[in-house]
């Protein structure tokens, strides 16, 4: 039932997000938006699913610790 709702909700950002995009015909920011929409699908699918995933902030920390 929750992946059903997840994919409803994407459904409806997709349409209101990709209506306007569609209008101005751009292609390259369609294809970076559907990127970043898909992850954020597969995120939030893991999530609901249980799964265990790396944090953000220890993303960004790694990172850190590498340039500092």
């Amino acid at each position: 039932m929750n992946t059903f709702l997840l994919i409803l909700l994407f459904i409806a950002i997709s349409f209101l997000d990709y209506r306007k995009l569609m209008q101005e015909k751009k292609v390259k920011v369609i294809v970076i938006y559907t990127g970043i929409l898909g992850i954020a699908f597969i995120l939030s699918e893991l999530h609901l699913l249980e799964k265990k995933l790396i944090g953000l902030n220890q993303i960004v920390a790694y990172i850190m610790r590498i340039f500092v």
